[in-house]
């Protein structure tokens, strides 16, 4: 089974919105940045990738990008696509 990559595009992200989305991450997964979920299914990154302000915080999961994630969003895909 292929390994589902996480990424938190930051670039330009206040520091506050991004800890934020961590912390969703956190929650539902228990991985950081660079770490795996502990069955292996799950990959957590940050990217530095430039983004339109008006797009941001995007975040991309499993090649699926989607633009204006908050924290509660971010749970609901997570939970959404059987993330764990």
């Amino acid at each position: 089974m292929p390994v589902t990559r996480i990424e938190i595009c930051i670039s330009g992200l206040p520091g506050d919105v991004r800890e934020a989305l961590l912390e969703t991450v956190w929650n539902e997964l228990r991985i950081s940045p660079g770490m795996v979920t502990s069955d292996g299914n799950t990959e957590l990154a940050l990217s530095q990738d430039p983004v339109a302000p008006e797009d941001a915080p995007v975040v991309v999961i499993g090649g699926q990008a989607y633009h204006r994630v908050t924290p509660e969003k971010l749970a609901t895909l997570l939970r959404r696509r059987g993330a764990r």
